[in-house]
Protein backbone atom coordinates (compact mmCIF):
# COMPACT_ATOMS: atom_id res chain seq x y z
CA UNK A 1 0.00 0.00 0.00
CA UNK A 2 2.75 2.30 0.98
CA UNK A 3 4.54 1.66 -2.55
CA UNK A 4 0.82 2.45 -4.29
CA UNK A 5 1.28 5.86 -2.01
CA UNK A 6 4.05 6.61 -3.78
CA UNK A 7 3.65 5.75 -7.00
CA UNK A 8 0.17 7.71 -6.98
CA UNK A 9 2.23 10.72 -5.53
CA UNK A 10 4.65 10.79 -7.91
CA UNK A 11 3.00 10.36 -11.07
CA UNK A 12 2.99 13.73 -13.16
CA UNK A 13 -1.45 13.62 -13.54
CA UNK A 14 -1.26 16.56 -15.72
CA UNK A 15 0.66 14.16 -18.39
CA UNK A 16 -1.78 11.90 -17.87
CA UNK A 17 -4.63 14.45 -18.84
CA UNK A 18 -2.58 15.56 -21.63
CA UNK A 19 -2.18 11.64 -22.98
CA UNK A 20 -6.16 11.59 -22.55
CA UNK A 21 -7.06 14.64 -24.32
CA UNK A 22 -4.68 14.04 -27.57
CA UNK A 23 -5.88 10.06 -27.25
CA UNK A 24 -9.17 11.19 -27.64
CA UNK A 25 -8.73 13.74 -30.20
CA UNK A 26 -7.02 11.18 -32.16
CA UNK A 27 -10.02 9.13 -31.72
CA UNK A 28 -12.67 11.25 -32.40
CA UNK A 29 -11.15 12.70 -35.79
CA UNK A 30 -10.75 9.14 -36.74
CA UNK A 31 -14.63 8.91 -35.65
CA UNK A 32 -15.56 11.86 -37.61
CA UNK A 33 -13.54 11.04 -41.07
CA UNK A 34 -15.47 7.38 -40.56
CA UNK A 35 -18.56 9.17 -40.49
CA UNK A 36 -17.89 12.04 -43.41
CA UNK A 37 -16.61 8.61 -45.82
CA UNK A 38 -20.06 7.00 -44.88
CA UNK A 39 -22.27 9.88 -45.74
CA UNK A 40 -20.54 10.90 -49.14
CA UNK A 41 -20.47 7.24 -50.45
CA UNK A 42 -23.99 6.20 -49.39
CA UNK A 43 -25.91 9.48 -49.68
CA UNK A 44 -25.32 11.33 -53.31
CA UNK A 45 -27.28 14.47 -53.58
CA UNK A 46 -28.08 15.69 -56.96
CA UNK A 47 -26.00 18.46 -58.41
CA UNK A 48 -28.14 21.55 -59.13
CA UNK A 49 -29.25 21.38 -62.56
CA UNK A 50 -28.40 24.28 -63.99
CA UNK A 51 -26.45 23.61 -67.17
CA UNK A 52 -25.91 25.97 -70.61
CA UNK A 53 -29.45 24.53 -71.95
CA UNK A 54 -32.80 23.53 -70.65
CA UNK A 55 -34.23 20.29 -70.87
CA UNK A 56 -36.11 18.86 -73.95
CA UNK A 57 -40.15 18.88 -74.04
CA UNK A 58 -42.32 16.09 -73.08
CA UNK A 59 -44.20 17.37 -76.37
CA UNK A 60 -40.93 16.53 -78.42
CA UNK A 61 -39.42 12.78 -77.02
CA UNK A 62 -40.68 9.40 -77.23
CA UNK A 63 -43.38 7.39 -74.51
CA UNK A 64 -41.52 4.86 -73.99
CA UNK A 65 -38.81 6.65 -71.34
CA UNK A 66 -38.58 9.62 -69.30
CA UNK A 67 -39.14 13.36 -71.05
CA UNK A 68 -36.26 14.32 -70.70
CA UNK A 69 -33.55 11.40 -72.47
CA UNK A 70 -33.20 9.55 -75.42
CA UNK A 71 -32.85 5.71 -75.66
CA UNK A 72 -30.36 4.24 -77.89
CA UNK A 73 -30.27 0.58 -78.37
CA UNK A 74 -28.11 -0.99 -81.10
CA UNK A 75 -28.26 -4.76 -81.32
CA UNK A 76 -25.41 -7.18 -82.63
CA UNK A 77 -26.14 -9.05 -85.97
CA UNK A 78 -27.27 -12.56 -83.81
CA UNK A 79 -30.25 -9.76 -82.54
CA UNK A 80 -28.65 -9.67 -79.04
CA UNK A 81 -28.27 -5.80 -77.53
CA UNK A 82 -24.49 -4.73 -77.23
CA UNK A 83 -24.83 -1.22 -76.54
CA UNK A 84 -27.41 0.45 -74.79
CA UNK A 85 -27.33 4.33 -73.93
CA UNK A 86 -29.82 6.83 -72.32
CA UNK A 87 -29.02 10.07 -72.08
CA UNK A 88 -30.12 13.81 -72.26
CA UNK A 89 -27.39 15.00 -74.66
CA UNK A 90 -26.42 18.10 -76.78
CA UNK A 91 -23.61 19.38 -78.68
CA UNK A 92 -22.59 22.99 -78.83
CA UNK A 93 -20.27 24.04 -81.82
CA UNK A 94 -17.96 27.36 -81.60
CA UNK A 95 -17.32 28.65 -84.81
CA UNK A 96 -16.63 32.29 -86.60
CA UNK A 97 -19.01 33.94 -88.77
CA UNK A 98 -18.55 36.39 -91.47
CA UNK A 99 -18.65 39.37 -89.44
CA UNK A 100 -15.56 37.98 -87.56
CA UNK A 101 -17.49 36.72 -84.18
CA UNK A 102 -17.28 33.79 -81.89
CA UNK A 103 -20.57 32.28 -82.21
CA UNK A 104 -22.29 28.69 -80.76
CA UNK A 105 -24.86 26.68 -82.64
CA UNK A 106 -26.70 24.11 -80.48
CA UNK A 107 -28.22 21.11 -81.43
CA UNK A 108 -29.91 18.24 -79.07
CA UNK A 109 -29.01 14.80 -79.61
CA UNK A 110 -32.69 13.23 -81.25
CA UNK A 111 -34.84 10.31 -80.04
CA UNK A 112 -34.44 8.61 -82.91
CA UNK A 113 -31.21 8.83 -85.10
CA UNK A 114 -29.48 6.59 -87.95
CA UNK A 115 -28.19 4.10 -85.44
CA UNK A 116 -25.27 1.88 -87.24
CA UNK A 117 -22.19 0.37 -85.27
CA UNK A 118 -19.93 -2.87 -85.29
CA UNK A 119 -19.94 -5.05 -82.54
CA UNK A 120 -18.37 -8.11 -84.15
CA UNK A 121 -14.63 -7.57 -81.95
CA UNK A 122 -14.11 -9.04 -78.57
CA UNK A 123 -12.45 -5.83 -77.72
CA UNK A 124 -13.96 -3.12 -79.68
CA UNK A 125 -17.23 -1.80 -80.31
CA UNK A 126 -18.69 0.70 -82.12
CA UNK A 127 -21.73 3.22 -82.35
CA UNK A 128 -22.87 6.13 -84.61
CA UNK A 129 -25.71 8.59 -84.27
CA UNK A 130 -26.73 10.04 -88.14
CA UNK A 131 -28.98 13.29 -87.73
CA UNK A 132 -29.71 16.41 -89.37
CA UNK A 133 -26.07 16.13 -91.29
CA UNK A 134 -24.37 15.57 -88.32
CA UNK A 135 -22.50 12.25 -87.64
CA UNK A 136 -21.52 11.13 -83.59
CA UNK A 137 -19.34 8.09 -83.16
CA UNK A 138 -17.99 6.97 -80.11
CA UNK A 139 -15.98 3.81 -80.34
CA UNK A 140 -15.92 1.27 -77.04
CA UNK A 141 -13.10 -0.52 -75.60
CA UNK A 142 -12.10 -3.42 -73.20
CA UNK A 143 -9.17 -2.77 -70.86
CA UNK A 144 -6.11 -4.68 -71.28
CA UNK A 145 -7.26 -7.06 -68.90
CA UNK A 146 -10.32 -7.59 -70.39
CA UNK A 147 -12.22 -6.86 -66.84
CA UNK A 148 -13.26 -3.46 -68.01
CA UNK A 149 -14.49 -1.27 -70.55
CA UNK A 150 -14.50 2.05 -71.96
CA UNK A 151 -15.18 4.64 -74.44
CA UNK A 152 -11.88 5.32 -76.21
CA UNK A 153 -12.97 8.35 -78.68
CA UNK A 154 -15.80 10.53 -79.55
CA UNK A 155 -15.78 11.93 -83.42
CA UNK A 156 -17.52 14.67 -84.83
CA UNK A 157 -18.20 15.52 -88.82
CA UNK A 158 -20.04 17.90 -90.92
CA UNK A 159 -20.20 20.05 -93.43
CA UNK A 160 -19.31 23.84 -92.35
CA UNK A 161 -22.04 24.63 -94.74
CA UNK A 162 -24.50 22.76 -92.47
CA UNK A 163 -28.22 25.15 -92.12
CA UNK A 164 -27.50 25.05 -88.31
CA UNK A 165 -24.53 28.08 -88.85
CA UNK A 166 -25.61 31.09 -89.44
CA UNK A 167 -23.24 33.00 -91.82
CA UNK A 168 -20.05 31.12 -91.20
CA UNK A 169 -16.81 32.79 -92.36
CA UNK A 170 -15.23 29.20 -94.13
CA UNK A 171 -18.09 27.43 -95.69
CA UNK A 172 -18.08 24.06 -97.95
CA UNK A 173 -15.07 22.63 -95.48
CA UNK A 174 -15.27 18.95 -94.21
CA UNK A 175 -14.94 19.65 -90.79
CA UNK A 176 -13.81 16.22 -87.98
CA UNK A 177 -13.45 16.96 -84.47
CA UNK A 178 -11.98 14.46 -82.31
CA UNK A 179 -11.54 13.68 -78.51
CA UNK A 180 -7.92 14.53 -77.11
CA UNK A 181 -5.78 11.24 -77.82
CA UNK A 182 -4.32 12.24 -74.15
CA UNK A 183 -8.02 11.67 -72.49
CA UNK A 184 -8.25 7.92 -74.21
CA UNK A 185 -10.22 6.42 -71.24
CA UNK A 186 -13.98 7.99 -70.56
CA UNK A 187 -16.08 6.46 -68.30
CA UNK A 188 -14.31 3.26 -66.87
CA UNK A 189 -16.97 0.19 -66.02
CA UNK A 190 -16.61 -2.84 -64.83
CA UNK A 191 -17.92 -5.25 -67.93
CA UNK A 192 -21.40 -6.73 -67.43
CA UNK A 193 -22.28 -3.77 -65.45
CA UNK A 194 -24.03 -0.06 -66.66
CA UNK A 195 -22.01 3.28 -66.22
CA UNK A 196 -24.99 5.60 -64.31
CA UNK A 197 -23.79 9.16 -63.43
CA UNK A 198 -26.50 12.17 -62.68
CA UNK A 199 -23.89 14.64 -63.23
CA UNK A 200 -23.48 16.25 -66.44
CA UNK A 201 -20.49 15.17 -68.07
CA UNK A 202 -18.53 17.26 -70.49
CA UNK A 203 -16.58 15.90 -73.82
CA UNK A 204 -14.64 18.55 -75.68
CA UNK A 205 -13.73 18.24 -79.64
CA UNK A 206 -11.21 19.63 -81.81
CA UNK A 207 -9.86 19.03 -85.06
CA UNK A 208 -5.91 18.02 -83.74
CA UNK A 209 -3.01 20.59 -85.02
CA UNK A 210 -1.52 18.00 -87.99
CA UNK A 211 -5.31 16.86 -89.73
CA UNK A 212 -4.97 20.50 -91.79
CA UNK A 213 -8.57 21.39 -90.78
CA UNK A 214 -8.96 24.99 -91.69
CA UNK A 215 -12.62 25.47 -89.80
CA UNK A 216 -11.19 26.82 -86.37
CA UNK A 217 -14.22 24.65 -84.89
CA UNK A 218 -14.69 23.74 -81.10
CA UNK A 219 -17.81 21.20 -80.25
CA UNK A 220 -18.88 20.24 -76.64
CA UNK A 221 -20.93 17.01 -75.89
CA UNK A 222 -23.07 17.93 -73.04
CA UNK A 223 -24.33 14.71 -71.08
CA UNK A 224 -26.86 14.52 -68.48
CA UNK A 225 -28.57 11.36 -66.86
CA UNK A 226 -25.98 9.42 -68.76
CA UNK A 227 -26.45 5.89 -68.28
CA UNK A 228 -24.62 3.53 -70.58
CA UNK A 229 -23.90 -0.13 -70.88
CA UNK A 230 -21.24 -1.61 -74.01
CA UNK A 231 -20.46 -5.17 -74.18
CA UNK A 232 -23.78 -6.58 -72.96
CA UNK A 233 -24.44 -10.31 -73.83
CA UNK A 234 -27.31 -11.07 -71.83
CA UNK A 235 -30.01 -11.92 -74.30
CA UNK A 236 -33.20 -9.86 -72.37
CA UNK A 237 -30.82 -6.86 -73.18
CA UNK A 238 -31.44 -5.28 -69.87
CA UNK A 239 -29.02 -2.97 -68.51
CA UNK A 240 -26.03 -4.42 -65.83
CA UNK A 241 -25.75 -3.21 -62.35
CA UNK A 242 -24.91 0.07 -62.02
CA UNK A 243 -21.57 1.48 -61.39
CA UNK A 244 -22.02 5.25 -60.31
CA UNK A 245 -19.86 7.82 -61.10
CA UNK A 246 -18.79 10.06 -58.12
CA UNK A 247 -19.99 14.37 -57.24
CA UNK A 248 -16.19 14.58 -58.18
CA UNK A 249 -15.87 13.03 -61.70
CA UNK A 250 -13.72 10.25 -60.58
CA UNK A 251 -15.32 6.38 -60.37
CA UNK A 252 -15.78 3.78 -57.97
CA UNK A 253 -17.35 0.80 -57.34
CA UNK A 254 -20.08 -0.21 -54.47
CA UNK A 255 -17.45 -1.85 -52.30
CA UNK A 256 -15.78 1.52 -51.44
CA UNK A 257 -17.44 2.44 -48.57
CA UNK A 258 -16.66 -1.22 -47.07
CA UNK A 259 -12.93 -0.49 -47.80
CA UNK A 260 -12.92 2.96 -46.22
CA UNK A 261 -14.58 1.89 -43.08
CA UNK A 262 -12.20 -1.35 -42.79
CA UNK A 263 -9.14 1.05 -43.19
CA UNK A 264 -10.18 3.63 -40.56
CA UNK A 265 -11.19 0.86 -38.59
CA UNK A 266 -7.63 -0.47 -38.34
CA UNK A 267 -6.05 2.91 -37.78
CA UNK A 268 -7.96 2.88 -34.51
CA UNK A 269 -6.87 -0.56 -33.66
CA UNK A 270 -3.41 0.43 -34.15
CA UNK A 271 -3.53 4.08 -32.35
CA UNK A 272 -5.05 2.27 -29.09
CA UNK A 273 -2.74 -0.22 -29.33
CA UNK A 274 0.06 2.06 -30.17
CA UNK A 275 -0.85 4.49 -27.24
CA UNK A 276 -1.82 1.39 -24.65
CA UNK A 277 1.51 -0.20 -24.95
CA UNK A 278 3.64 3.56 -24.70
CA UNK A 279 1.68 4.16 -21.85
CA UNK A 280 2.40 0.40 -20.24
CA UNK A 281 5.97 1.15 -20.28
CA UNK A 282 6.04 4.37 -19.33
CA UNK A 283 4.32 3.39 -16.24
CA UNK A 284 6.87 0.13 -15.66
CA UNK A 285 9.57 3.02 -16.33
CA UNK A 286 7.89 4.83 -13.49
CA UNK A 287 7.51 1.82 -11.05
CA UNK A 288 11.20 1.08 -11.46
CA UNK A 289 12.00 4.09 -10.74
CA UNK A 290 10.38 4.25 -7.56
CA UNK A 291 11.45 0.64 -5.92
CA UNK A 292 14.89 2.06 -6.69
Amino acid sequence: MTDLLKFLSKTNWNSVRYDFLIITSILFSLMVTYCQGLQLNSLSTKMPRVTKYTTKSPATSSMNHDATTSIYRFNATNGITCILISVDGLISIKYRNKLNEDVEADLYLPDNPVLNGECVESNMELLTLEFKGFKLSMTFKKSSGGEGWYINLFELTYSSSNSLFEHPDRPGLDVKLTSPSHTPMYFPTPVGKSYVCDKEQTVVMYAPLDSGDQSGHIARLYLRDLHMQSFMFKESGKWGPPFHCSATGSYRDETAPLAVGTALAIAVLLTISGYGGWRYFKIKKVQYGTME
